[in-house]
This record gives structure tokens, C-alpha cells and sequence, in this order.
């Protein structure tokens, strides 16, 4: 299975998100398929740089248990990730709000149904978010400490807790030492 071949599968799902967990093909084997620490796409080792063809990949990701995989109506192949799929670049606050947005064409609110949780790396904790259907997205480090320093302008502090507020949810970016 090549590139081209994936393409092909994916022709009319071009635009939004493909009802990808109605997919429920065989698992494909042979291709390798990576997202590293940084959020970069990997394809047999070789980075794919197309941000149209990142962004259509992106649109069919799936996630089971703990696995991600890029799904067509024919074919699932396993993608290897690093920390998240999506790189939040960049937040707005808009009515008092948190809209992140991220690195896939895709902008997204934090709400009840996309939050944050801290996961511990190398012995430092960073939030992961929620960005749709159980596909999470880690913050890049100029964006996080631009949300950091507008928790702690505001006071935004629970016990040990450093959180964001956003639709009536308190969402936690780190802990306070």
C-alpha cells in the first residue's frame, strides 16, 4: 500500500470529517505511518511535508483503545505516535472563552467535551486536550507558556492546580510547585 493507493480510497472525503468510526476495515500491514514528538508526519521514515495531504490524513485518524490508525472504507493502518496527533499553535479568548487552534486546519473550543489532562513525560506533566472524537492534541511550548502566564495574570489557581477557564469548565494546564 502506497500513498497514492490511500489517496485514491479517501476521493469524495476531501472536506470535514469522514464518518470514519462507521470504518471498520482490516487492519493493513506494511506501511508505517509515525507522528513524532514535534507533530511532524512520517511515511516509511521519510517526512511528508504536503500540509493538504497532512491535513487529509488527519481527517480519517481513528482512535481505538490506545491506538491511533488512518481509516478508509478499505484499509486501517496503524500510525505510531509520539504524544498527540494535533499541535495547538496558537489560542484566542473570545467572550471569555479558550479557542485553540491547531496545526490540522481544525479550531476547536474548550468545553465539556474537549478538555485537559496532565500525562507525565520525562518527569515533567503536560496537558493533553481532547480535539475531537478522543483525538488528542499537545500544546506547543510558545503557546503554553503564553496560556500559562494569562492563568497566573489572572489568578486562575486551584490548591495546586493551574487551570484555564473556558464554558464554564475549569481546565488544568499544570500544577503549581
Amino acid at each position: 500500500m502506497n500513498i497514492s493507493k490511500i489517496v485514491d480510497n479517501l476521493k469524495g472525503h476531501e472536506k470535514g470529517f469522514p464518518p470514519v468510526e462507521n470504518w471498520n476495515p482490516d487492519l493493513c500491514i506494511g506501511p508505517e505511518f509515525k507522528i513524532d514528538r514535534e507533530g511532524d508526519w512520517y511515511y516509511d521514515n521519510s517526512q511528508i511535508k504536503n500540509a493538504k495531504l497532512i491535513n487529509l490524513f488527519a481527517s480519517v485518524l481513528k482512535k481505538e483503545k490506545q491506538n491511533y490508525y488512518l481509516v478508509t472504507p478499505v484499509e486501517k493502518i496503524l500510525v505510531n505516535v509520539d504524544l498527540a496527533p494535533y499541535k495547538i499553535i496558537d489560542f484566542e479568548i473570545i467572550n471569555e472563552n479558550i479557542k485553540f487552534i491547531t496545526n490540522l486546519n481544525y479550531d476547536f473550543y474548550l468545553d465539556k467535551n474537549h478538555s485537559t489532562r496532565l500525562i507525565e513525560i520525562d518527569d515533567a506533566l503536560l496537558p493533553l486536550v481532547n480535539v475531537r472524537s478522543n483525538i488528542e492534541g499537545f500544546i506547543n511550548r510558545n503557546t503554553y507558556y503564553k496560556l500559562i502566564d494569562f492563568a497566573l495574570e489572572k489568578n486562575f489557581k486551584y490548591k495546586n492546580d493551574l487551570y484555564v477557564p473556558s464554558f464554564n469548565k475549569n481546565h488544568i494546564i499544570g500544577k503549581i510547585a
